[in-house]
């Protein structure tokens, strides 16, 4: 071979191993031995829910990689419209709108108080506007879902606190400050060791979920084999 050709045939040898190197990259993608899932939820969501389905997807798939942005449900939605997310973890029900949506986790809100506060003459719904309540704040998703509960029975609550966090609410009720309004999913240790008690109150309110939202023109490898895990699970 002339000096020219050698020149050329190593410069060929570069380009082949970079093709070998796409088409090896492209393969683990298809088969997710790599890549990133971009995934929006709250911290409460991340908590009480999406670390334990992440824990066991991660153990399927090692070699992923993960982007969780930790944000109200609003601003989930808001990351997934804008396609800064794959997916996102939210609480709902939520006003309709283009995405699909999958619910993971059904969720039971229940007023409650701390254990030794007395209950004994709280009733019905319209009872708790005689109390100290602590709500979360205004603006969030949760607390809109709950004030729409709740006009249903004519009845507004005046909160004493509004917090921006679900957990602050949770000690706030512990050290007796007030009544809250949270799923009892998110305090199965709060009642089991005796921190909090669930008020007994004649009417219910409706059922909320923590909801899988995606779109379906915009699902990377990653998204669509978690999807297909939590549909199995």
């Amino acid at each position: 071979m002339t000096n020219e050709a050698i020149e050329i045939f190593n410069y060929c040898k570069t380009i082949f191993k970079q093709l070998d190197l796409l088409n090896q990259t492209l393969q683990d993608l298809s088969t997710l031995e790599a890549g990133i899932l971009n995934i929006g939820a709250s911290d409460t969501i991340c908590k009480y829910y999406l670390i334990d389905i992440l824990k066991t997807f991660e153990e399927i798939y090692p070699k992923i990689r993960y982007r969780v942005t930790n944000c109200t449900t609003n601003e989930s939605l808001k990351l997934l419209k804008q396609h800064e997310v794959d997916i996102a973890f939210v609480h709902t029900p939520i006003p309709k709108d283009t995405f699909n949506y999958i619910n993971c986790l059904e969720l039971n809100d229940v007023f409650v108080c701390s254990y030794n506060f007395d209950d004994s003459n709280i009733k019905n719904l319209s009872d708790l506007t005689k109390y100290r309540t602590l709500l979360l704040e205004e603006s969030s998703h949760s607390r809109k879902v709950l004030d729409n509960n709740l006009l249903k029975y004519n009845v507004k609550l005046k909160p004493k606190f509004e917090l921006a966090s679900l957990d602050l609410l949770i000690e706030f009720c512990k050290k007796n400050m007030g009544i809250i309004c949270v799923s009892k999913q998110y305090i199965e240790k709060e009642l089991k060791n005796k921190e909090l008690k669930i008020i007994n109150l004649e009417e219910k309110l409706d059922p909320r979920y923590i909801s899988l939202a995606f779109d379906e023109e915009y699902l990377s490898n990653p998204a669509k084999r978690l999807i297909e895990y939590i549909n199995q699970k």
